[in-house]
């Protein structure tokens, strides 16, 4: 806890997000901390795969913002056994916050990649909606150029959620020093290159654990090489990623699209009461 208690002192952001997991003994130190400090304190933002996590965040941590994320997000969830997809999470984690006596915002994480994701996530009773895959695919967001470009040709089908990105990083994490191991309860999502062409159908894959097999015992080396070669990091909206652009003007025309969805879904409204 101390190094990010540090890190928010230091850095004194206006929002600090946590995750995996947002824990009420971290938040109280962050906001301890910035009072003892004379500081003023960030808004927390907390993510959570669950209902159960969404409503001990609400009640017992107390945060400013939960983002529900479902198991559509692209990167670290929570496993699919144990979390909701992206609407009925986003729809019950906003009805518990309404219900709430602190009323914290709500965002919708998972799958959302455009306007129609994000007006999905209004009409849900969400305050908006959080773009991970989408804003990763933009010349500002950091990491290479070629995973970035094999974004705009993967579809929604190629992104799958396995242990095996996680098993193999944890590989090289484990001879770093300030290494991060990811285990259960998290998972990954990601397109994994299995030697099949894009877009073949799941029929035709091997479960992505199965691969391990032929993978026994890689270096640490083997295994950073392995994960860069065949792993995308993204979610299931990656098939509506067309192009790599700027990440002001896909936001602006998010927003635009935002407008213009809600539009069309009252047009259609007032059709039915005609």
């Amino acid at each position: 806890f101390s190094i990010i208690a540090d890190a928010v002192l230091s850095e004194r952001p206006e929002f600090v997000q946590l995750f995996a997991p947002a824990s009420n003994e971290l938040v109280r130190e962050i906001r301890a901390r910035c009072e003892g400090a004379g500081r003023p304190t960030p808004v927390i933002m907390a993510q959570t795969g669950c209902v159960g996590e969404a409503k001990r965040l609400i009640d017992q941590a107390k945060v400013d913002v939960v983002i529900a994320q479902g198991t559509e997000a692209g990167g670290h969830g929570l496993h699919l056994k144990l979390g909701s997809g992206t609407l009925p999470l986003a729809r019950r984690v906003a009805q518990l916050a309404r219900e709430s006596d602190r009323k914290p915002l709500v965002l919708a994480a998972g799958g959302i990649v455009d306007g129609a994701g994000a007006a999905a996530a209004v009409v849900l009773g969400c305050d908006g909606a959080v773009l991970g895959t989408r804003l990763w695919a933009t010349h500002q967001a950091m990491g290479a150029q070629e995973k970035k470009d094999d974004l705009v040709t993967a579809d929604a089908d190629d992104a799958v959620r396995s242990k095996l990105y996680d098993q193999l990083n944890n590989r090289v994490q484990s001879e770093m020093e300030r290494g991060i191991l990811w285990r259960y309860p998290y998972d990954t999502c990601g397109v994994i290159e299995v030697g099949q062409e894009a877009g073949a159908g799941a029929n035709s894959r091997p479960e992505p654990e199965s691969e391990l097999e032929f993978f026994p015992e890689l270096s640490a080396d083997d295994a950073k090489a392995l994960v860069a070669r065949r792993f995308r990091l993204a979610g299931k909206g990656v098939g509506s990623i067309e192009a790599i652009v700027d990440a002001e003007a896909i936001t602006r025309e998010i927003g635009q699209q935002l407008i213009e969805e809600i539009e069309r879904a009252h047009r259609l409204v007032q059709q039915l009461k005609m």
